[in-house]
């Protein structure tokens, strides 16, 4: 089964030419290191409709070590533990569809762009495969490629370039999800790398030059959107359980009043919370670093330099981090709640935001069959 990694946003038909009387539901399913969410989304006369959602910690489930497992994250463990931990969450959290999008971690996929010296389609067709050779550490006949023109392409002009963005998936991560997705008895109506999840649920058509910076548990993800486009994406093997790991041994806590110490202190200037604040700083101060680095080596490289940061993943959510990305980078530096792009009780406005962060890519994966393409 082909998958189409990369979908284009593309903006939405005008009110009145097109309309959609059927109503069906999708599920975005995000497995995590630490959890796994589920959003569960009914598209009803051009709406996006929340039906339910729901968070699951990995950490009873994700015990044993497939012998032939691959990656890392998830994707090591038996299919039969997965199984189980995604048929408990579907349970409990009321999902009613069986048409399921699933996420590939970015950690899992390649993504580049390169730079071909035409314009013409077919031209750029044929060269795709001899240059992905040239930048996917793995053998060609070993992954599910795909492509997107990002610059150009629109008029054939021999001597003129086009920037192309590749991205590809090991074939053995697309077969592991489509056991597992046949092991839950659901149809697998898409499988998308969880950056190009984050940028419909965040970005979406907004023109502003973005970098998209994801904290996750394990890892973090730098991308840069131009127009809705992904320009560039970048992991950094630094994710918010160093933080956790490292308050829990120096304070000599539980992770779990690590963990509260993250969002409830944060990087507190207060004289009280010093000893908190002196074991996160340094930690924090070296991944902004690798994050400043991402960014200065593209601003170097584009007259269209970036504009703003979008902080987003659970990580994202230690206190007083916008206030100190916005001051390092002198940006506007926001987070943005991705239950925002679709229709829900009023009364759940305020849990949505608080946990919006961490639903970002589950969102996104729900609306990949919902938003006009």
């Amino acid at each position: 089964m082909a998958f189409e990694f990369i979908k284009k946003l593309t903006l939405p038909p005008l009110p009145g030419i097109f309309s959609f009387s059927g109503k069906r539901s999708f599920v975005g399913i995000d497995i995590g290191f630490s959890s796994v969410k589920v959003v569960q989304l009914r598209k009803e006369n051009e709406r996006a409709i929340l039906e339910t959602y729901g968070e699951l910690r990995t950490s009873p489930y994700l015990k044993n070590v497939d012998g032939n497992g691959i990656g890392s994250g998830f994707l090591r463990f038996r299919d039969s533990d997965i199984i189980e931990m995604l048929t408990d969450i579907l349970r409990e959290g009321n999902v009613t569809t069986n048409q399921a999008v699933l996420a590939v971690p970015s950690v899992s996929s390649f993504v580049t762009s390169v730079e071909l010296p035409t314009k013409d389609p077919d031209e750029i067709a044929r060269a795709v495969p001899f240059e992905a050779r040239r930048y996917i550490p793995i053998p060609i006949s070993e992954i599910a490629l795909n492509w997107q023109i990002i610059d150009g392409g629109e008029t054939p002009e021999p001597a003129a370039k086009t920037k192309v963005l590749l991205v590809a998936v090991p074939k053995d991560v697309v077969n592991k999800f489509e056991r597992i997705v046949k092991g839950l008895n659901l149809t697998l109506a898409g499988l998308e790398i969880e950056t190009f999840s984050l940028v419909r649920s965040l970005v979406g058509h907004d023109k502003t030059i973005t970098a998209l910076i994801n904290y996750g548990a394990q890892s973090t993800t730098v991308t840069i959107v131009d127009g809705g486009v992904v320009m560039l994406s970048h992991n950094i093997d630094r994710g918010s359980n160093e933080l956790t790991s490292a308050l829990a041994r120096g304070l000599g806590i539980a992770p779990e009043r690590a963990e509260a110490f993250k969002t409830e202190v944060g990087l507190s200037d207060r004289p009280e919370d010093r000893e908190i604040t002196s074991v996160m700083s340094p930690l924090v101060e070296i991944l902004i670093s690798e994050i400043e680095r991402i960014l200065a080596s593209y601003n170097r490289k584009t007259e269209r330099r970036i504009e703003r940061i979008i902080l987003t993943g659970g990580g994202s959510r230690v206190k007083g981090l916008i206030d100190h990305t916005a001051k390092r980078f002198g940006l506007e530096t926001i987070q943005v709640n991705p239950f925002s792009r679709v229709t829900y009780p009023p009364f759940m406005q305020q849990i949505l935001k608080d946990i919006g962060p961490s639903f970002a890519v589950a969102v996104g994966l729900a609306l990949r069959n919902i938003t006009p393409q």
